[in-house]
């Protein structure tokens, strides 16, 4: 975990550079967030590969972050070949190199379920982010509500995508699914919690606390147990096929439990 953690340093730090680089004046700010930049307590709270590196960049103005055109497609693949690049120089000794995933907020500033982080509670790289409004706390709550009611559709359809598939395929699955499993039951306590947003703070390991504080035990164990085969599998190299189809099954337990759960919370 130690090592992990520097290697995340080193990759803000080589992001930090690579946005300046390629962006320059249009940049406004960009800051990391998420499970990355938060206090690691237990294994659980960062999985090599499996954790994103969260970047959130604004810009000064509404266009595409490329070009949209061939210039702009080559423009990007040669951010990502520094990345790796620079990182590689600089971190001879990695455990791995985090995989960033660098989301334009222009664009999802009028999407109701995006909300603006605190100040405080992100690891700011570039220029100066200004506090997101702090909603109602009914507010939130139905909007995480919504948000874990709208697995229904992804959990009928999971069968279908699963029963075919060999191998790496289960690779693809679990990157459609980890977006999900992450921030689940962390909407699931904001329903009873008095302070939502301080919910939103907290790591895994705490996340699981309270799940088994609000008598979550079965939704804490596979959340639990989703993370940790996580970390069997990167120290596998990923090449222990068997392993994917576990993780996929811990992480279809996690989203099917909270969607059942939710029934029980009252708006």
């Amino acid at each position: 975990m130690k090592q992990g953690k520097e290697d995340v340093l080193c990759a803000i730090n080589v992001w930090s550079s690579l946005l300046e680089e390629t962006f320059g004046s249009r940049l406004e700010y960009a800051y990391a967030k998420g499970s990355a930049v938060k206090n690691w307590n237990s294994p659980v709270d960062y999985v090599p590969v499996i954790s994103d590196l969260d970047i959130h960049v604004m810009m000064t103005d509404s266009k595409s972050l490329f070009p949209e055109n061939k210039i702009g497609f080559n423009l990007a693949v040669n951010v990502s070949k520094k990345y790796e690049d620079r990182f590689r120089e600089i971190r001879e000794e990695y455990l791995h190199i985090p995989r960033p995933q660098v989301v334009h907020i222009n664009p999802v500033l009028e999407n109701p379920s995006f909300i603006l982080p605190q100040v405080s509670d992100v690891h700011i790289m570039i220029g100066s982010p200004k506090d997101g409004p702090i909603l109602p706390t009914e507010k939130i709550r139905l909007v995480d509500r919504k948000q874990i009611e709208n697995l229904s559709e992804y959990l009928m359809d999971l069968p279908r995508q699963v029963f075919d598939r060999v191998g790496l395929d289960f690779w693809t699955l679990l990157r459609r699914m980890n977006w999900r499993v992450s921030p689940t039951p962390i909407r699931l306590l904001t329903q009873n919690h008095s302070n939502p947003i301080e919910v939103w703070q907290w790591n895994r390991t705490q996340i699981i606390k309270s799940l088994i504080d609000h008598n979550h035990t079965n939704i804490a164990d596979s959340y639990r147990k989703f993370y940790d085969v996580g970390w069997e599998l990167f120290l596998s190299a990923f090449t222990d096929y068997e392993m994917l189809r576990e993780i996929i099954i811990h992480g279809q337990s996690v989203l099917q439990r909270c969607l059942d759960e939710i029934t029980n919370y009252r708006i």
